[in-house]
């Protein structure tokens, strides 16, 4: 009899070790790390916080342009004296270099602002999907391979759109 009680033990002491075990590597399974990756180029244009910027700058842009069109003609003008051409030639290239200015201050400033918000609202977006590797990647060129099911650009350009629009 203490023989048999043994064995029972032993056999129930197995079980709930398998038990254990089992629930500790779903465990580890289900709340393991999980990698997905995004395309940047896609989710950069197709965040509406980047089409409202850009529409912005391109007010602003075209503005300043008419500017310095504006002054191109009045140069190429026959109706004006050489001393009038220079001085609109001064003010010609000075505008246009504003122009340019402008341009590259534009795109610099608003690329990092865009790219700051894109990062804050991936890390929310991360930990509500226990994501804990989100791999950005040009057209896929800084990945080697990355299967399909795994890119959750899409997920996540709904995602960022919804908390720019403050939906979410």
């Amino acid at each position: 009899m203490k023989k048999n009680t043994q064995t029972i033990l032993i056999i129930i002491n197995v079980i709930l070790i398998l038990i254990v075990s089992s629930c500790l590597i779903k465990n580890f399974i289900s709340t393991g790390s999980q990698t997905v990756y995004v395309d940047n180029e896609k989710l950069f244009d197709n965040f509406n916080m980047t089409k409202e910027l850009k529409r912005s700058g391109e007010k602003e842009f075209n503005s300043k342009k008419t500017i310095t069109d504006s002054l191109y003609k009045k140069i190429n003008s026959s109706e004006i004296t050489l001393s009038e051409k220079k001085v609109l030639m001064q003010k010609f290239i000075q505008s246009k270099e504003e122009l340019e200015q402008f341009n590259q201050n534009f795109a610099i400033e608003e690329t990092t602002k865009i790219w700051s918000r894109i990062h804050s609202y991936t890390a929310e977006f991360s930990k509500e999907n226990k994501y804990q590797l989100v791999i950005g990647s040009q057209n896929k060129q800084s990945v080697l391979f990355a299967d399909e099911n795994i890119d959750v650009t899409n997920e996540l350009i709904i995602y960022i759109n919804k908390k720019y629009e403050g939906l979410k």
